[in-house]
């Protein structure tokens, strides 16, 4: 039965937020509107709270064995209880022949996940090749993790052949540093070489269990299908109290995803936490396919690399 989400005051990438209702139908957002007087569904009054989208957050380690147990309180511990309705999971490869068991094993080890997924690779700089890359593509993963130290060649990877293995399918890269200094002496290097290359690319490095940005989301391909309250989006949302907004020097909203947690957390339609409880509901969530990775600009703010 369809049903309204009213006066809910929406927070758009963390930094703007615009008071309106949203019309839900079939654990779809319908309509969104400042007035829907004229509907006459059941209301759910969101005014005491601030509403974002369901959170999508990196995770590096869903390849390990877990019992169900433990991987159950991982899940609550790490991704529901702070509003996470959506993984980026990751699996190590370090030889292009052990692609599709990896991702076989990291599906696998995802039967039971509560979420939604998207599954993403990393691999040692040795391991990218254009060969490397039509596999990827192959097997629609989005995004590609490479480690990188501070003694790493960039310029010895054929960037004019892994141009052109993508094709049109525009996998991201994404550098993950194994250590400060790596990042100090080679983050100027990663960035000029990928631009210059016309890869696409995201300058700094990813933070495991924080939700990731609207820009990221948007370079991965993982928006539109998921990160933003919309008209045709999954009904994925946290509800915040007000108090958890604080405010920038430039008087803008921003929850604090460090030291607030969502009071309500609904995942397609399902509610998933609601103040201390979590429920867990055993294989609802399921694996997603990016399409078109980069369809939508991405504009980083360079000053977190």
């Amino acid at each position: 039965m369809p049903y309204i989400i009213e006066q809910a005051n929406v927070l758009k990438n963390n930094h703007q937020i615009k008071c309106c209702s949203l019309v839900i139908d079939d654990n779809r957002i319908d309509y969104i509107s400042e007035n829907i007087s004229h509907y006459h569904f059941f209301r759910m009054p969101a005014n005491e709270f601030v509403l974002t989208a369901g959170h999508v957050m990196l995770d590096f380690s869903f390849q390990e064995q877990r019992t169900f147990a433990q991987f159950k309180q991982y899940v609550q511990q790490h991704f529901i209880s702070r509003g996470c309705t959506t993984l980026l999971a990751v699996c190590d490869v370090r030889y292009e022949k052990q692609l599709p068991k990896a991702l076989q094993q990291l599906r696998q080890r995802l039967l039971n996940s509560p979420i939604d997924y998207f599954i993403g690779v990393k691999i040692p700089l040795r391991t990218l090749t254009p060969s490397f890359i039509r596999k990827c593509r192959r097997h629609k993963i989005p995004i590609i993790f490479i480690e990188l130290d501070e003694d790493e060649n960039l310029a010895s990877v054929p960037w004019h052949w892994i141009y052109e293995a993508l094709s049109s399918y525009f996998i991201a890269f994404s550098p993950y540093w194994k250590s400060k200094q790596a990042s100090l002496s080679q983050s100027k290097k990663w960035r000029k070489i990928l631009k210059d290359h016309q890869i696409p690319f995201i300058p700094f490095s990813l933070k495991e269990h924080t939700p990731l940005s609207l820009e990221v989301l948007k370079k991965i391909g993982i928006y539109p299908q998921k990160g933003d309250i919309r008209i045709g989006g999954e009904v994925d949302y946290n509800l915040y109290e007000q108090m958890s907004i604080s405010h920038s020097v430039a008087e803008k909203p921003i929850v604090d995803y460090d030291n607030h947690v969502p009071t309500i957390t609904v995942h397609k339609g399902r509610l998933l936490k609601a103040g201390e409880q979590i429920y867990f509901y055993p294989g609802f969530g399921k694996e997603l396919v990016v399409r078109a990775p980069g369809m939508f600009a991405a504009h980083f703010d360079e000053r977190k690399g």
